[in-house]
């Protein structure tokens, strides 16, 4: 597992590559929102639904009222989206991660990051799962058993598939992408992206769980 100085550290070469560009063309790359007040500038990028704030000159990640710390890791994916982004539109077409460029070799992160969680969690509780996508703003679509498909980035999204399983086959998952996603992020950042998209359905997944 990486450790938070090597978090600090790719934040740090994010954002010494960031300073160089300007945030009103990343606006339209990235399809956030710009914004120029005071001595600042920067963008608006909604992540998962959530707006988070990229100031400039400093170049810092944060909510968009400015109080608290964001993880390191979605930092270091939002800075990384604005980096990479090309602004190519969605195509509609869907991939799973051993399509994207070296999916096969972060196949095994990927399982455990995301695949492993997802079917562990929700494989046996498909109802659970409608619920926690609901309550997180998941938009329900027609693949498998129930899937869900989230807005990670405005060009972006993560789609969540789940199969049942019945006496011949267990329960399964899978996890889809638009395939112009390699245009926006590394495959390493996708894998991490959707790990992030199940360990937020977790921690809903949990709370309610305890609420009954």
């Amino acid at each position: 597992m990486p450790r938070v100085d090597d978090y600090k550290t790719a934040i740090a070469l994010a954002v010494a590559d960031l300073k160089q560009l300007n945030p009103q063309r990343l606006a339209v790359l990235t399809r956030g929102d710009y914004f120029s007040e005071d001595a600042r500038e920067g963008l608006i990028i909604p992540y998962f639904g959530q707006p988070r704030l990229v100031s400039w000159p400093e170049v810092i990640v944060s909510p968009p009222e400015g109080q608290g710390d964001l993880p390191l890791t979605e930092q270091i994916l939002i800075l990384h989206y604005l980096l990479k982004a090309t602004g190519e539109p969605l195509s509609g077409r869907e991939i799973d991660f051993r399509n994207v460029p070296e999916g096969g070799f972060y196949w095994s992160a990927f399982v455990s990051r995301a695949k492993k969680p997802l079917l562990e969690t929700f494989g046996l509780d498909l109802d659970l799962y409608r619920r926690v996508a609901a309550a997180l703003g998941g938009a329900p679509g027609t693949a498998g058993d129930v899937s869900a498909t989230y807005l990670a980035f405005p060009l972006v999204p993560v789609t969540h598939v789940l199969w049942r399983g019945d006496e011949e086959f267990p329960p399964e998952a899978n996890i889809l992408f638009d395939e112009t996603i390699p245009q926006h992020l590394s495959t390493e950042d996708i894998a991490a992206l959707a790990g992030a998209s199940v360990y937020r359905l977790l921690g809903a997944a949990h709370k309610m769980r305890q609420s009954h």
